[in-house]
């Protein structure tokens, strides 16, 4: 049976962040991922402070009390004192900044006159200094489906956060080479009304964001935040979608969770089960029970229970495919004292602990039929805490859904992460001057902004004559404005688009270093081919070389590749030559000496030209003493 959105009166809207491809937002770092043994690694802790209301933001507190030690590994090649929060951040990155323009001009919002820049409260250790830079850029617009119009609530540009690398006890581990890449935050207004329009949503702005050409390309550099809602439901924070055509999916799944959580609090509600009998329950210890016990988990470890009143068989109630009641405990459980697990009565007997076992533990905690339990296997103090949160959890149950936010998990699931920010949590940033934004600059840009996706490909067919499948790929490439700029130079259109397409990509899969290669590297390039300076089977060589060398002068890199290389002028003095020792064949065979020339020809050059130049070259000097094949 399907589900009747409007019925349960569905709505969501999307928060997409999208790292921008150019230089990091408040350093001159270049945004470039690492991997390796880093150069050094620094300590930190973090802690809250109170907004300028005197109010502390609920999820920075969460995170300060779990007391963990932060530590961030650091590259020299792409971080600065500014990442490690030892140094002022410089102003604004120009590109950055001019990109995210671009897509509000695009998306026709109103573009604030005035940038300022703020910090934004994180004490999760994901940022050195405990808070993450902002600025709101525009406001309003729309993102155009196939049949209506998303309205766009914010449009921000901000830093990104460092990389989680591995997550101990009472230790997280960050690397420091993302933090500070620029990220575009879009987020629409909750106007979206199925899973599908999501999906359709998401990939339209994924599309609005690769149009600017400035946009990085892979898993990770684009993630989605989805807030769900239903009518009997509460707005849930979903966080880190990094598959857009999964975004369906995790609506659909959320939906489920919100509509079983609600069937939940009602059987709650016929059973009588009440705030008051849960918070009068207090933790006892079991652990005479498991004694002689085979479960390998709780064996020879302290083990403390307490009673869920009128929670039996609803502990084990499925929310999501795999996933229960249960879960969302031990997720709850794990997010806030670090304890990997919890057992509970729905579930039991299993794992080793036997029938026996649980009338035992019932008999202990008091429990009647109705009643289910959770134990926990811990030290005394955490074990308190964690069957605490489990209460709270349980009383949350019966009020329906809680607001919150949770992470996307791969298989479309989510977990608990942490509360709903609060409003308490931006102040101004005093290190960045504001930024004005002048109209006479803006006018200029929507002059010059970038055809969407279809005006490009047809173009590309109609007026380049390149194929459809070249079209298809180069309409979203982030060379797709460079390649435009390219043929308005009148250069190859096929040759470039191969290039730009096939040929950088051949490079990256060898390892070269393409971040090396500029625009500019690539025109000098594709200039010499034009110009017969460089047969065009060597590009790549000349492209590959210089990135290793990308302060070598264009003409060494390109004399070194000649070495090893022939020029037109060259090859036509060997295509002479060996028509000239070879006047017995031409006397012998006539319109068929084409053939047997240039298996000599190939000999001669032994790859260090293109056996399609020689192939024409041949043609031309056999054309001149009258010899056509």
């Amino acid at each position: 049976m399907e589900t009747d959105f409007k019925e349960i009166g569905f709505k969501a809207g999307l928060e997409v962040h999208q790292q921008l491809d150019t230089g990091k937002l408040f350093c001159r770092c270049p945004s470039l991922l690492k991997e390796g043994k880093e150069d050094f690694e620094f300590k930190r802790k973090l802690r809250p402070v109170a907004s300028e209301l005197g109010k502390f933001d609920p999820a920075a507190l969460e995170a300060y009390k779990k007391n963990y030690i932060y530590s961030y590994k650091y590259f020299n090649d792409v971080n600065c004192l500014i990442e490690a929060d030892e140094e002022p951040p410089k102003e604004m990155d120009e590109k950055a900044l001019r990109t995210v323009l671009e897509i509000a001009l695009m998306s026709e919002s109103e573009i604030i006159d005035e940038i300022h820049v703020m910090r934004k409260t994180v004490i999760d250790g994901s940022n050195t200094s405990g808070f993450q830079r902002t600025a709101l850029i525009a406001l309003g617009g729309k993102i155009k489906l196939e049949k209506k119009e998303i309205g766009i609530q914010t449009i921000a540009l901000e830093e990104d956060s460092a990389k989680l690398i591995e997550k101990k006890d009472k230790e997280i581990i960050y690397s420091l080479d993302r933090l500070g890449i620029p990220l575009i935050e879009l987020a629409t207004k909750a106007e979206i009304f199925s899973p599908k329009e999501a999906k359709e949503t998401a990939l339209k702005i994924g599309e609005l964001f690769r149009r600017t050409g400035k946009t990085k390309r892979g898993l990770g550099s684009i993630r989605q935040d989805i807030n769900i809602s239903i009518a009997k439901g509460a707005r849930t924070e979903i966080k880190g979608v990094q598959e857009l055509e999964m975004i369906d999916v995790f609506a659909e799944k959320e939906i489920s969770r919100q509509i079983k959580l609600i069937e939940l609090k009602e059987e709650l509600e016929k059973r009588n089960a009440s705030q008051e009998e849960l918070e009068k329950e207090t933790t006892k210890e079991l652990s005479e029970i498991f004694l002689e016990t085979t479960c390998k988990t709780i064996k020879e470890k302290k083990v403390f229970g307490i009673k869920l009143a009128k929670f039996n068989g609803l502990i084990g109630k499925e929310l999501q495919e795999g996933r229960r009641f249960g879960t969302e405990l031990a997720n709850y459980v794990k997010a806030k004292t670090g304890l990997k697990g919890i057992f509970h009565s729905d579930e039991l007997p299993k794992y080793g602990i036997t029938e026996k076992e649980v009338d035992s533990v019932k008999e202990k905690l008091n429990c009647q039929k109705e009643d289910g339990f959770v134990l926990v296997s811990a030290e005394e103090k955490k074990a308190v805490k964690a069957l605490k949160v489990v209460i709270e959890r349980s009383i949350q149950a019966l009020k329906g859904v809680p607001e919150e936010t949770r992470n996307a998990l791969l298989d479309g699931t989510s977990e608990y992460s942490r509360p709903l920010p609060g409003a308490a949590r931006m102040y101004p940033e005093t290190d960045i001057p504001i930024k004005e934004i002048k109209i006479k600059e803006l006018e200029k840009m929507k002059i010059q902004l970038p055809l969407t996706a279809e005006q490009r490909k047809i173009k590309y067919i109609n007026k380049y004559k390149i194929s459809e499948q070249l079209a298809e790929k180069m309409k979203l490439s982030n060379y797709a404005r460079f390649y435009e700029k390219m043929m308005e130079k009148r250069f190859n259109p096929t040759t470039t688009a191969v290039l730009l397409l096939e040929g950088l990509t051949t490079l990256k899969r060898q390892g070269t270093k393409i971040e090396n290669i500029s625009e500019e590297m690539i025109e000098k390039v594709l200039d010499a081919v034009r110009k017969k300076n460089l047969i065009k089977d060597n590009q790549l060589k000349v492209l590959e070389l210089w990135a290793e060398e990308k302060d070598k002068p264009f003409e060494a890199i390109l004399a070194e590749v000649q070495e090893t290389g022939f020029s037109e002028e060259k090859l036509k003095e060997i295509i002479k030559e060996v028509i000239k020792n070879n006047n017995a064949i031409i006397n012998t065979q006539g319109a068929n000496v084409f053939s047997a020339l240039m298996g000599n020809v190939m000999i001669e050059i032994k790859g260090k030209a293109s056996g399609k130049d020689a192939s024409r070259i041949l043609k031309e000097e056999l054309k001149k003493i009258g010899i056509e094949e």
